[in-house]
């Protein structure tokens, strides 16, 4: 078995001091007061006191967000049992005043239908506007096909194709969808949110609309080549060349009959086989002849000099403006479509948030009745209730006002429970998760538990340190093993926190161990009166210390130093430590001095408000 130490070191030290107290201000080392130095085995814990709580819990909170609060209209009794029977019935533990929810909910459900019907008109819109556009761009794209199809008619496909091609311009059905998709590209990403954000803050390339524009492509195409160099292909200018041609032709083979004819009705004039009148008119019809044939030379010369480059301009220059028009239709539609979604997502998202404020509310209604869900004890609050929050809130009871948030009952699982401690900051260092703990519950002091460390914060308690912020401390969950029917929630319990278990050691009351210039000495009990004796400290506790070199077991030593006693001058002795066993006493006494005014502060601390009422 190993020896466990229980003496406190406040009480130690008091003893020492009334025993080597002579009643005249002075101690002489005979009755100076000594301890002897012991041999065997030291427990190495830390001491803590906390209360015992539940690990798993069903905690029901106010849920209900009104500025005023919410009341309590019924709460079953603290401390009732429920059963497995209540949990499959549903039984109501706790009802709240629902009226002022109601009458939200009613409210609410005005601007709810209003934003509903706005919502479904937005989702309308862009089924119609999507139609419409579509419609657009289809008769545009026709529009297109139709006059690429009048130019190669007019010039022929040969031609056409060849002069499209040096233009750099669509020529064919696949070259205009190529043609299309890319340009549908550029003004996707010219309608990118992102980049007009971005030009929206550098607008320094942005120049004002002038009237001046680009020349037509079609102006700068030559077509009088394309009779000179015979590239016309057969299209409705060449058929309209080729007849006038065979129109001139056959003027000028009736004109050669005519000729004919008159220089035999010259003849037969002369001889008198005719009249004169008969020879004038095959003069006239002569002149006829001669006028006709002028006619279609002079309407083919007109046609290739002027009428064909003006047609074929003209009908390259629709087709190029049928180009630019497809893409202007697709940009306004882009716009249009733009301003139409941008409306669809706002109504959509003012709906989101009403319909989510809608079951928001629907939520806190139904939060306002509170039923078994769990079998197991009712308690009042919630499981981590402390009383720098508890303070806050009004007690639960019927006809209390709740705050938002604030616990109402919990309903701890007792298969499992634990005990919330809190560190103080000088032990910390020698906790870790999975030590051994010996639990006492203050109700039962005669039966020991054992428990093991499952939790320690990282940070200290923010809410210990507020009323004195000197004291730190961290908390910590020892879990406790097994289950035990005697264990209430609440219950105040002492743990003992084994760090250590040190076996055949020497050890000395820690009031015996002093420190100069870093190194540790006792005072040890010699016949002649005191011998300082340098020694080598190991572990400790709250009330002892180990000694690996320097004392023996049976060696008496000094509880207190002696008064006769001087320290080189340039030397400073100190009782208190400055490292980890050199802190002990210093600590130790901090430590008293920290739980008694934490103690102060949770119970007569009051809130300066409460004075000044």
């Amino acid at each position: 078995m190993k020896k466990k130490i229980i003496a406190g070191a406040s009480v130690t030290l008091a003893v020492a001091i009334f025993l080597g107290w002579n009643g005249k201000g002075e101690s002489t080392e005979a009755d100076m007061p000594v301890a002897d130095a012991q041999k065997g085995d030291l427990v190495i814990d830390v001491l803590e006191g906390g209360n015992i709580q539940a690990l798993n819990f069903l905690e029901f909170r106010n849920e209900v967000k009104l500025s005023g609060g919410v009341k309590i209209l019924e709460i079953i009794d603290e401390g009732y049992y429920v059963s497995e029977e209540d949990v499959a019935k549903g039984k109501v533990l706790v009802r709240l005043d629902q009226s002022e929810l109601e009458e939200a909910i009613v409210d609410h459900d005005v601007q709810f239908q209003q934003t509903e019907a706005a919502y479904a008109e937005a989702k309308q819109g862009i089924e119609i506007q999507e139609s419409e556009a579509l419609s657009d761009i289809k008769l545009e794209r026709q529009k297109l096909r139709f006059a690429l199809l009048d130019f190669e008619k007019f010039v022929g496909a040969s031609a056409s194709r060849s002069t499209l091609k040096k233009l750099g311009l669509p020529f064919d059905n696949d070259s205009l969808a190529a043609y299309e998709k890319e340009a549908t590209t550029l003004i996707v990403n010219a309608f990118d949110t992102r980049k007009l954000a971005d030009d929206a803050i550098d607008e320094t390339d942005v120049t004002s609309f002038a009237l001046e524009t680009e020349g037509s492509l079609a102006a700068n195409v030559n077509f009088e080549s394309f009779l000179k160099d015979e590239l016309l292909g057969d299209g409705e200018a060449e058929q309209t060349i080729r007849r006038m041609r065979d129109e001139a032709l056959v003027a000028s083979s009736e004109l050669a009959v005519v000729e004919e004819s008159v220089e035999g009705a010259k003849r037969l004039h002369e001889r008198d086989f005719i009249t004169r009148q008969t020879l004038e008119n095959e003069l006239v019809g002569l002149d006829k002849a001669r006028l006709a044939l002028q006619r279609s030379e002079t309407e083919l010369e007109l046609f290739r000099d002027y009428e064909f480059p003006k047609e074929a301009e003209k009908m390259l220059s629709v087709y190029e403006e049928a180009l630019l028009s497809l893409i202007r239709s697709k940009r306004e539609k882009m716009a249009k479509m733009s301003q139409v979604y941008a409306k669809y997502r706002s109504a959509k998202r003012r709906y989101e948030l009403e319909l989510k404020k809608r079951e928001n509310l629907e939520e806190q209604l139904a939060s306002c009745i509170i039923r078994a869900e769990l079998p197991g004890l009712v308690a009042y609050g919630g499981a981590k209730t402390n009383y720098y929050t508890s303070r806050f809130y009004e007690g639960i009871s019927s006809g209390a006002t709740l705050k938002n948030g604030q616990p109402i009952i919990t309903i701890p699982d007792m298969s499992k429970l634990g005990v919330e401690v809190n560190i103080h900051e000088s032990h910390i260092k020698k906790i870790e998760l999975g030590q051994k703990v010996y639990i006492t519950a203050e109700s039962v002091p005669d039966k020991t538990l054992i428990g093991r460390i499952a939790k320690v914060a990282v940070l200290p308690d923010s809410n210990a340190s507020r009323y004195n912020p000197s004291l730190k401390v961290y908390p910590a969950t020892v879990e406790i093993e097994g289950t035990h029917e005697f264990l209430k929630p609440g219950m105040s319990a002492k743990v003992e926190i084994i760090v250590d278990e040190l076996e055949d050691v020497t050890y000395v009351p820690v009031q015996a161990v002093f420190v100069e210039n870093s190194e540790h000495f006792v005072f040890r009990k010699t016949m002649n009166g005191y011998e300082r004796q340098p020694v080598q400290i190991g572990a400790y506790n709250n009330d002892f210390i180990e000694l690996k070199e320097g004392i023996e077991e049976g060696d008496k030593v000094f509880l207190k130093m002696p008064d006769s006693y001087e320290p080189p001058k340039v030397q400073n002795p100190s009782r208190i430590a400055r490292g980890d066993a050199e802190r002990k006493i210093e600590e130790a006494e901090k430590e008293k001095a920290d739980k008694t005014a934490s103690t102060v502060g949770e119970t007569e601390v009051t809130d300066p408000s409460d004075e000044k009422a």
